[in-house]
């Protein structure tokens, strides 16, 4: 099964910002228990390749990812470490490239027609549309990808969407599935509170109506 594939089998991505290694296990756990398979840490603290290393070992066969990857080198980092795919915030010609070298599933970040269609001259067919709130919500999805919708493209809507909103995007068959941390708040975290976590996983389940 494929990255989108496997991403389409889930309404939310969960993007989480973890710096202890505790607190991604317990977290991971939690998602687990509440029936999501797949979710993103991001590399936006010193200890983010450490969480994902240890939730690797620990769940073999959880579909995970790293995000905001800005530099070659963590892409190399992460695939060695067993991480199934990659998010970037925005495109870049260099990370495309080093991606396909290393035979790496990347998602890269666009938000115009101009970034689209650079992505798709470059062979790319998953693409992550962030920040789509700011940006306009559905509607501006809707615009964006309206011209390339014979390409059949796969997109990851993310930024500022919150579980009201989900649902909306996924009726746009386009939509592999949504991106957001709302199913796991930091105060939650914080709180140690990871039964909440798995409740808000399991309530996730039902939007969109999509099958696991």
């Amino acid at each position: 099964m494929t990255i989108p594939d496997r991403l389409r089998s889930f309404p939310v991505l969960p993007i989480l910002n973890l710096a202890e290694q505790i607190s991604a296990l317990r977290v991971a756990e939690a998602l687990t228990q509440g029936g999501i398979g797949a979710f993103e840490i991001t590399l936006r603290n010193a200890n983010a390749l450490i969480c994902l290393q240890a939730v690797r070992k620990e769940f073999p066969d959880l579909t995970l990812g790293a995000g905001t990857i800005l530099e070659k080198e963590q892409i190399s980092q992460v695939k060695d470490m067993g991480i199934d795919f990659g998010v970037c915030p925005g495109w870049d010609d260099d990370l495309w490239s080093h991606s396909k070298d290393l035979d790496f599933p990347l998602i890269p970040g666009v938000l115009t027609p101009t970034e689209l269609t650079r992505a798709c001259k470059s062979g790319c067919r998953t693409l992550k549309v962030f920040p789509i709130e700011p940006a306009g919500g559905v509607g501006y999805l809707k615009s964006l990808i309206a011209p390339f919708r014979s390409l059949n493209l796969d997109y990851l809507p993310t930024g500022g969407i919150g579980k009201e909103k989900v649902s909306s995007y996924l009726e746009d068959e386009a939509v592999l599935t949504v991106g957001g941390s709302w199913l796991t708040p930091l105060t939650l975290i914080e709180k140690k509170e990871f039964t909440a976590i798995t409740e808000l996983a399991i309530a996730s389940l039902s939007l969109g109506n999509r099958k696991t």
